[in-house]
């Protein structure tokens, strides 16, 4: 696999990382032959957030002895709250947290100290400076991060974050979908898409891939790496019912690493078969790779569909709302009776929900 320097920190990494959410609810032998077949395979990124004790002794036993051949982006922000991931701004909170993190992974140091998930102004300026800031950058200090780094799906904010020449690193969402906007003004200029658009929903779409090309743009000239997330948006990118002609993963893994200022594309993988289908970039030819086909047979428009990323929690009920939405979507596609069982494993169901709106909130 090809390496590209993670922007101005020097630091190597392979073209496609790894996002780990989905894969440590697996047994741990599973987890730790994925992960070194991943290794092999030239992934050397990995971006780990969840709070789960569990979650993290189980990725502690995958990368054991695997250490000096990966990069590891653990976050900054995060918490369990009645066992449920919960993010969080308290700096003990996050002090405890993340020793624990360095502790239960079985090392010293991340490579990049990831902010977590700030997408609201009021919580960048309570990120980025204060109490909070301070932690990251003594953390930093200590030696127990090489740089900072923040998560972000809001391309305003992570400007903001980018111009403070503290961020070196910028996890944000990037797919053919989130940036829709940009490909349904073929054939005219910005200002003239902008200047016929009377639907406030469209227009705003359009305002907001403005924003993201010109995020792109100043941080491939600062040197801020891009770390693109959500490169299949869940998988959604894939459906045939939602899209079709729907792109490939590879389409989508080329268009993530086209977009100026992108180091890595860092898709979810769970199983062995979704690891193979990402590895197969190694080898698509350039054919395989073409994306410019497909981006203006769609409006791309997601808006409203659940990515299951869980930030929504915690749900006061103990109810993973991210699984539970997961498998209903699923029951349309699936063996109705294996989703059935999967869905009696669950330690809380739906019916549970008492519409206190908590979730709604986030």
């Amino acid at each position: 696999m090809k390496q590209r320097t993670l922007g101005r920190t020097g630091i190597a990494v392979g073209e496609i990382g790894f996002g780990t959410e989905h894969v440590v609810h697996q047994d741990r032998r599973s987890v730790r032959e994925i992960i070194s077949k991943a290794i092999d395979g030239g992934i050397n990124y990995f971006d780990f957030f969840m709070p789960e004790r569990d979650s993290r002794d189980t990725m502690g036993y995958a990368w054991k002895d695997l250490r000096s051949r990966i990069v590891i982006a653990g976050h900054l922000g995060v918490s369990l709250s009645r066992g449920q991931y919960e993010r969080t701004r308290d700096p003990r909170v996050c002090r405890e947290d993340f020793h624990d993190l360095l502790r239960r992974l079985g090392t010293d140091y991340v490579d990049v100290l990831m902010l977590h998930y700030v997408d609201e102004p009021e919580d960048a300026r309570r990120v980025l400076s204060g109490e909070f800031m301070d932690l990251a950058l003594e953390l930093k200090h200590q030696g127990k991060a090489r740089c900072l780094g923040m998560s972000s799906h809001n391309p305003r904010v992570s400007r903001q974050a980018a111009e403070t020449g503290v961020i070196d690193v910028i996890m944000f969402s990037i797919n053919p979908a989130f940036d829709a906007a940009g490909h349904i003004s073929s054939g005219k200029t910005e200002e003239e898409v902008l200047g016929i658009q009377e639907d406030i929903r469209t227009r705003r779409r359009l305002e907001d891939a403005a924003d993201r090309r010109a995020f792109y743009r100043y941080c491939e000239d600062q040197q801020v790496a891009l770390v693109a997330m959500k490169p299949f948006a869940g998988g959604w990118l894939m459906n045939k019912k939602m899209f079709n002609p729907a792109p490939t993963s590879i389409q989508c893994l080329s268009y993530a690493l086209h977009q100026p200022g992108v180091a890595a594309a860092v898709p979810g993988i769970s199983t062995l078969a979704q690891l193979q289908d990402v590895l197969a970039w190694n080898t698509a030819s350039e054919r395989q790779r073409e994306y410019h086909g497909i981006l203006e047979k769609h409006s791309w428009d997601m808006a409203g569909t659940c990515l299951y990323c869980n930030h929504c929690l915690p749900c006061p009920e103990g109810i993973n709302i991210g699984e539970v939405i997961r498998l209903a979507d699923l029951a349309a596609v699936k063996d109705i009776k294996l989703l059935e069982e999967t869905y009696q494993d669950l330690k809380v169901g739906a019916s549970s929900c008492t519409a206190c709106g908590a979730c709604m909130k986030r």
